[in-house]
């Protein structure tokens, strides 16, 4: 899984880009004492003591299983990946909902299963990544949503291609909802650059839509959400890397993040791989491409995460993309039985001995960087 909170990217100065008509200044900063108030009192009520007992039992249940070779799982899980939909507007050629490779039913999560998927996991998680395949804000009562795992003081994030954006009433509800953390994937520092992957995105359509976020929050005087430039680094965009992070302090975001690309089809790699090693999580060993570093099965993810789709099944981790690995439906069973099941124990069993004869996790990214 691409944890989000690996995200660690810091803006540096760059070249600014060429005369742009439609962006903006980036606006006045606030002062760092405000910042840091605001701050405080975002991130306080989050970690409750039940909160952070149940921190403390899985993460030490994860590497005490480690050192000892054994199986031990205290606690529940700090973050999920909740799918409010798996249906997306554009076409992104490397994306198995965009490519319609996608082998599992479509649709959007019932508000019902939302509410009831949060009165679960609020006692314990601390963090909700509200999308998982699909475009989040495709559903029609996202901010809703958003607002519900907000009050329950929990860290939302979200992960976009920025389209809706561009709608400024829109843009001031999501900021409204004080959210934690937008990620708004643009994967080109032009137009022509940005559609060659982001096929039927509109480059300066998502531009707007920044600029209308990045506007509320100066308005509106808040710290969050934390607003993060995503740009994933392929052979054609490359080049634009510069571009990108000055593109980012032009419009005001709080980081702009690289990311190396995951393939699927490994036979068109190295049209898509970009030319310099640092930005891939692939190696190339006698004419195979296998991950950099080595499988262990002791993973975290299976401890310290959980996926839970649109129609409510709950999924061992995010490369599980077609629900193949199902460990049970919140339609027919609690979080907490299926989290203490004989079919989880025993998948997590599976990638402690095995973990190098699973599909989806020889394609797992655990334990390398792939943020920059």
């Amino acid at each position: 899984m691409d944890h989000p909170v690996a995200f660690h990217a810091r803006l540096k100065k760059n070249r600014p880009l060429g005369p742009e008509p439609d962006l903006l200044e980036p606006p006045t900063s606030r002062p760092r004492r405000f910042l840091w108030g605001a701050r405080l009192r975002y991130y306080l009520p989050v970690f409750t003591p039940r909160r952070v007992f149940n921190a403390l039992a899985i993460t030490g249940s994860y590497y005490l299983s480690r050192l000892l070779r054994r199986h031990l799982v205290w606690g529940r899980p700090l973050s999920y990946f909740v799918e409010p939909t798996n249906l997306c507007n554009l076409r992104c050629t490397e994306c198995p909902v965009g490519l319609k490779q996608l082998r599992r039913p479509q649709g959007l999560m019932d508000a019902s299963l939302y509410q009831n998927v949060l009165d679960q996991i609020a006692p314990t998680a601390l963090h909700v990544l509200l999308y998982f395949q699909g475009e989040s804000f495709i559903h029609p009562q996202i901010i809703p949503f958003i607002r519900s795992a907000v009050e329950r003081h929990l860290l939302v994030e979200i992960s976009t291609n920025g389209t809706r954006l561009a709608n400024a009433e829109f843009a001031e509800q999501l900021v409204r909802t004080r959210l934690w953390r937008l990620i708004v994937s643009v994967d080109g520092a032009s137009e022509e650059t940005y559609q060659i992957y982001r096929q039927k995105g509109h480059f300066h359509r998502v531009l707007r839509g920044i600029r209308h976020v990045v506007e509320v929050k100066r308005r509106l005087g808040q710290a969050f959400p934390q607003v993060v430039l995503q740009f994933l680094v392929m052979r054609h965009n490359e080049h634009e890397i510069p571009a990108i992070k000055a593109l980012g302090r032009q419009l005001g975001v709080d980081r702009v993040v690289l990311k190396s690309p995951q393939i699927y089809h490994f036979s068109d790699a190295e049209a898509i791989l970009p030319t310099n090693p640092r930005f891939r999580r692939y190696e190339k060993v006698n004419g195979t491409y296998r991950l950099k570093g080595s499988f262990s099965g002791y993973c975290r993810k299976l401890w310290i995460g959980s996926v839970i789709t649109q129609d409510g099944q709950v999924l061992p981790c995010c490369f599980d993309k077609d629900a193949t690995y199902p460990l049970g439906n919140l339609n027919q069973s609690s979080l907490a039985a299926v989290w203490r099941s004989g079919k989880t124990v025993s998948f997590r069993n599976r990638v402690i001995r095995h973990r190098e004869k699973i599909p989806m996790c020889r394609n797992c990214s655990e334990g390398l960087r792939i943020f920059f």
